[in-house]
C-alpha cells in the first residue's frame, strides 16, 4: 500500500512534469514562429559612393557601344562583376562636379540649386530641414537599421536623418586630404584612404543587422579615389609590372584605383557569404567626374590634349560631360544580369528608387526632383516620367581651377545645353552622336537653345537658386567677372 501510494505521488509528479515541459515547449515554439513570421522581409540596400571617380576608370566600359571607353591602365575586376551582375546607366549622372552638393543630392532626392549646395567647399546656404533615405525607409519598415561610413560632406549629423550608426561630419581631411602639392606625389599606407577599416566596419554592420534578422541601409563612402594618392605598397608593387596606357600611366594613382576595387571585392564576397544575394541592392556611383589630368594644376581653363575622362570632355569642376557622367550602377534581385540603360539618369533619383524598391512611394517630399528607376530595373528601355523635363546642373561660382565661369547646364533627351550667365554665352551639343562635346551646335538650332534656356531658366526661378554674385567667395577668374578661360576657342568663339 505504502509502495502503491508512492507510486502514484511519483506518477502525477511526472506527469505535471512532463505537462509543464510540454507547455513551455510549445510556448518557445509558438514565439519562435511568430518572431519568425514577423520578421521583417523588407530588402537590403549597400550604397558603395566612390569619390572623383571617371566613367572611363574602370577596366569595362560603362557602355557598350563604346567598348574603349575605359581604362588602358587601371584594372578593377571587382566593379566590373558588379557592372556585369546588373544595370549599368550609360548615361549615369552625379548632380554636381564637386563632391558635396552630390552627396546632398543623394540623400535627400534634390538638386543642389533647390538645396541651395553648390559647392564642396566655402559658403553653405543648404536648408538642411530635410527628410533622408533612412527615414523614408523607416517609415516603410520600422524595423530598419542604417549606417554611413565614410566621407559624409554634408554639414549636419548623419543622425539627423535617421543613421544608427555613423563616423559624424566628416569630409575630405579624415581620408588624408592635404590641400598643397604633395598630394599629387603619392605615398604607401597599410590602409590606404581608409579602404579596409571602412570596408571592415561596413561587413560587421552588415552580419549584425543579418543576425538581428533587421532590414539595412548601408552607405559606404569612400575617400578614394580623391588626392591624396596613398596606396598601399603590394598594389603599388603589382601596378609597376604593368605596361602603362597611354591615357592613364600614373603608377600611384592605379594602385590607389586598384585597393579600393580590392577592397569591393571583399565587400562582395561578404555578401554573398551572409546569403544576402536574394534580398539585397547594390548600387555604385561616384559623386563627381574624374580628375581631368594628373598632376592637377592651375590649368586656367586651357584645353587638354587628352584629358584622363576621354572621351568625355575635361573633368572635375565642370559641368562637361567628364565632369558629371559617372559610373552608375544597381544590381540585384530580379534585376537581369549584363543589362544596360541608355536613359539618363542621376544622383537625386537614388532616394525615390530606394522607396519604391523597400515598397511604397508614399510619404515621400511633395517637393523631390528624383524618379524611381524601378521601371528600368524592370525593362531597361521603359519611360521614365520626370516632375520636370530634364536634368538640371547648377555650378554659379567663379574659380580657379576648371573652366573659371559660372554655368548651368540641362539635359533634355540627347541634348544638353551649357548656360554662362556672366558672358551670356551657350554650347549646345548633341551627346548622342557627340559625347565628346567637339561640336557646338548653338548657332545651328537656336530654336531648341532658346527652348531649352527656358527651360534651365524656369526651373532655376522656381527653386530661387544660387546667383553667381551672391555666392562669389573665390577668387574672380578675371577682370569684370569674365571667363579666364581659353575653353572656347575650341569652338571658334
Amino acid at each position: 500500500m505504502i509502495i502503491s501510494l508512492f507510486y502514484l505521488k511519483e506518477t502525477r509528479e511526472n506527469y505535471f512534469f512532463q505537462l509543464t515541459r510540454n507547455v513551455m515547449t510549445g510556448l518557445i515554439l509558438l514565439l519562435s514562429l511568430v518572431n519568425s513570421t514577423s520578421a521583417s522581409t523588407s530588402p537590403n540596400f549597400i550604397l558603395v559612393v566612390a569619390d572623383d571617380f571617371g566613367w572611363a576608370s574602370m577596366s569595362t566600359s560603362m557602355d557598350k557601344q563604346k567598348p574603349t571607353a575605359k581604362s588602358d591602365f587601371y584594372t578593377t575586376p571587382n566593379i566590373d562583376s558588379l557592372v556585369e551582375s546588373g544595370l549599368r546607366f550609360s548615361n549615369g549622372y552625379a548632380a554636381a562636379p564637386v563632391c558635396s552638393p552630390t552627396r546632398y543630392s543623394i540623400q535627400f532626392g534634390k538638386t543642389p540649386a533647390r538645396l541651395k549646395r553648390t559647392r564642396g567647399m566655402g559658403k553653405n546656404l543648404a536648408d538642411h530641414n530635410q527628410v533622408g533615405i533612412p527615414q523614408v525607409l523607416k517609415s516603410i519598415d520600422k524595423n530598419y537599421r542604417a549606417a554611413h561610413i565614410g566621407k559624409w560632406h554634408i554639414d549636419e549629423d548623419p543622425a539627423r536623418y535617421g543613421y544608427d550608426l555613423h563616423d559624424g561630419i566628416t569630409k575630405n581631411k579624415e581620408g588624408d586630404f592635404d590641400n598643397n602639392p604633395s598630394q599629387w606625389k603619392g605615398y604607401a599606407e597599410e590602409d590606404p584612404k581608409r579602404v579596409d577599416s571602412l570596408t571592415a566596419r561596413g561587413i560587421a554592420f552588415m552580419r549584425e543587422s543579418t543576425e538581428k534578422q533587421q532590414p539595412f541601409f548601408l552607405q559606404l563612402s569612400h575617400y578614394a579615389v580623391h588626392s591624396n594618392i596613398v596606396y598601399s605598397e603590394s598594389s603599388f608593387a603589382e601596378v609597376a609590372l604593368r605596361e602603362k596606357g597611354k591615357l592613364h600611366n600614373d603608377q600611384g594613382y592605379a594602385a590607389m584605383v586598384q585597393d579600393m576595387d580590392l577592397s569591393i571585392g571583399t565587400l562582395l564576397d561578404a555578401y554573398k557569404e551572409l546569403g544576402l544575394a536574394d534580398n539585397t541592392y547594390i548600387i555604385f556611383i561616384s559623386d563627381n567626374g574624374g580628375m581631368p589630368v594628373l598632376p592637377m594644376q592651375l590649368n586656367k581653363g586651357k584645353p587638354y590634349k587628352a584629358g584622363l575622362n576621354w572621351p568625355l570632355l575635361r573633368g572635375k569642376w565642370d559641368l562637361t560631360e567628364g565632369g558629371i557622367r559617372v559610373p552608375f550602377v544597381i544590381a540585384g534581385p530580379g534585376i537581369a544580369p549584363g543589362g544596360q540603360s541608355n536613359t539618363p539618369v542621376i544622383s537625386y533619383d537614388l532616394l525615390p528608387t530606394v522607396a519604391e524598391l523597400a515598397g511604397s512611394l508614399k510619404g515621400l517630399p511633395t517637393d523631390l526632383d528624383g524618379v524611381s528607376l524601378r521601371p528600368l530595373l524592370d525593362d531597361s528601355q521603359a519611360d521614365v516620367k520626370r516632375p520636370y523635363e530634364g536634368l538640371i546642373f547648377h555650378y554659379p561660382h567663379f574659380n580657379r581651377v576648371g573652366l573659371g565661369e559660372p554655368h548651368s547646364a540641362i539635359r533634355d533627351g540627347k541634348f544638353k545645353l551649357i548656360h554662362f550667365p556672366v558672358s551670356a554665352r551657350k554650347l549646345l551639343f548633341n551627346l548622342a552622336e557627340d559625347v565628346g562635346e567637339r561640336r557646338d551646335l548653338s548657332a545651328e538650332m537656336p530654336e531648341l537653345v532658346a527652348l531649352l534656356e527656358e527651360k534651365l531658366g524656369s526651373y532655376l526661378t522656381q527653386v530661387d537658386a544660387e546667383r553667381p554674385e551672391e555666392t562669389d567667395s573665390w577668387v574672380r577668374a578675371g577682370s569684370e567677372g569674365k571667363a579666364r578661360t581659353g575653353f572656347f576657342e575650341r569652338y571658334g568663339r
